[in-house]
């Protein structure tokens, strides 16, 4: 009988000790492996790029243009060549910052600093699908061009980014960018988040 509770207290020993060798185990890989994580600047910034939206601002928008246009010779208008017509497109913007301009300036694994060399427009697309020309006006020595009318939805979409970005866009972006990154990096496990716009 005594033999066999010895054969017990053996088996209990060897076990605990087997589950004590594996949470160890578990507890410093785990720890090593979040130290590596959170201290290697190059897996953060990749982390950032996958998780992180980097278009942080979408911005939908519809335009109506009318574009009157003729020909001339040395500033000299040539009769019957005026021709006009109305424009209007669906666009989209997005804006955001690319994983290129983030910089990690300071990393302990608690605390992290970033500083974000700039926000910009990052894409800017018409909704090919749906452009409309409405009241076609042109003669027979100036036809109405879809090549022209491409070419000139191209300057118009370079004025609309400059009216938004008067507007406050950049400002937008910055913000949205700003809590997309805490986020991130909180949910990484940073206590603290310092982010620097340059």
């Amino acid at each position: 009988m005594l033999q066999k509770r010895k054969k017990i207290n053996k088996v209990l020993m060897s076990f605990s000790f087997l589950i004590l060798l594996i949470g160890s185990t578990y507890f410093i890989s785990n720890r090593y492996k979040k130290e590596n994580i959170y201290k290697d600047n190059i897996k953060v910034i990749n982390t950032l790029s996958q998780v992180l939206n980097i278009n942080t601002v979408k911005y939908n928008y519809s335009n109506i243009v009318e574009i009157k246009k003729d020909k001339s010779i040395n500033n000299i208008k040539i009769p019957f060549t005026e021709k006009s017509f109305i424009i209007k497109y669906n666009g989209v913007i997005n804006g955001g910052v690319k994983p290129e301009d983030i910089e990690i300036v300071n990393n302990t694994g608690n605390e992290i600093s970033i500083e974000i060399k700039k926000c910009q427009i990052l894409d800017h697309y018409i909704d090919d699908e749906n452009i409309y020309i409405y009241d076609v006006k042109s003669s027979i020595f100036n036809k109405l061009d879809i090549q022209e009318v491409l070419d000139d939805m191209s300057n118009y979409k370079r004025e609309y980014e400059e009216k938004i970005i008067s507007e406050g866009f950049m400002e937008e972006i910055q913000e949205n960018t700003k809590v997309s990154i805490e986020n991130i990096l909180k949910g990484m496990g940073y206590n603290v988040v310092n982010i620097n716009f340059k």
